[in-house]
């Protein structure tokens, strides 16, 4: 596994290459973190008086240089979460996460799958892909955008405990549905692209002009296990102080530690970040499916077995 592993990264590499992707490499220890609310911070040291924190992500780098130099760039490296242990889940893993300038959100797609093939070759050259409204209203019962109070009266008679499900807000409500309903049933016969997101599940990607309701991102899902997701990326620096305010706001709500805004990002966007789309996909996920391994850890030299 260990060859089949560094063949896996051989193979990345040479790819974008070829492709005038050029390869780069940003701090993984900054003095903030990602916003979003359901990914636990990681401090480990501090820097003069400052926490320091290990990096879910490099996105908020990346998209640094992309502004700077205007160029497709990648980041084939480790990123941190909290905490996770399991069967799909390290403290420490495999990232691949790369931009390009120009592209929408269809072309990003189509190399998705050329680099899934760079670990599973025999994978179909078309894959399937499902709209996330529907798929959840198909896999539930009731459509995504019920009321609360509806998503919450699903959930319990789906076996979840009131205690759990009163605490949620529709967002909430609507993941917890979506990652025990829908999620084992996707990619059961190759990897499948889930589109069609809600403007609440936006992240950072930018919104359809066509149907504003919806963000232009995407999932990769295989074997019902998240491979990646990606889009069209929010090139609005007032529309980023918004969501970015939002995120801090839900973090203050849920009692986590505050956090310091991203001034690198911010800045980023008002230099002027360029139209792209960009993607973040789990490597050790992909060679863990690729290879028919039953756990992550599997594929991962000296994997963690218990949260650190």
């Amino acid at each position: 596994m260990l060859e089949r592993r560094g063949r896996l990264m051989e193979a990345i590499r040479a790819y974008f290459s070829a492709a005038g992707v050029l390869e780069v490499d940003t701090p993984m220890l900054r003095r903030t973190c990602a916003s979003d609310p359901h990914i636990p911070e990681t401090p480990v040291q501090r820097m003069g008086e400052q926490p320091a924190y290990l990096q879910s992500s490099p996105e908020a780098l990346l998209k640094c240089l992309v502004a700077e130099h205007g160029r497709p760039i990648y980041q084939l490296g480790h990123a941190y979460r909290a905490g996770e242990v399991g069967h799909w889940h390290q403290p420490e893993f495999l990232m691949l996460e790369w931009y390009r300038p120009g592209w929408g959100m269809q072309a990003l797609m189509d190399e998705v799958l050329a680099v899934l093939r760079l670990a599973a070759p025999a994978l179909e050259s078309a894959t399937a892909h499902c709209d996330w409204g529907r798929c959840f209203e198909q896999q539930t019962g009731v459509p995504a955008d019920s009321t609360p109070a509806v998503l919450r009266e699903r959930a319990g008679q789906l076996g979840f405990s009131a205690e759990l499900t009163g605490a949620l807000d529709a967002g909430g409500l609507r993941d917890l549905l979506f990652s025990h309903c829908v999620q084992p049933m996707l990619g059961r016969d190759g990897p499948q692209f889930v589109t069609g997101f809600l403007a609440d599940d936006a992240s950072f990607a930018r919104l359809d002009p066509e149907h504003p309701e919806r963000a232009l991102r995407f999932e990769v899902y295989w074997k019902g296990v998240e491979l990646a997701n990606g889009g069209e990326e929010l090139t609005d620096a007032s529309a980023w102080r918004q969501r970015a305010s939002r995120d801090h706001a839900e973090r203050r709500a849920r009692g986590a530690a505050p956090i310091p805004l991203d001034t690198d990002w911010q800045q980023a966007l008002e230099q002027g970040l360029p139209a792209c789309s960009g993607v973040a996909l789990g490597v050790d996920r992909l060679l863990m499916l690729a290879a028919g391994a039953d756990s992550i850890q599997a594929v991962v030299p000296f994997a963690s077995s218990e949260a650190t």
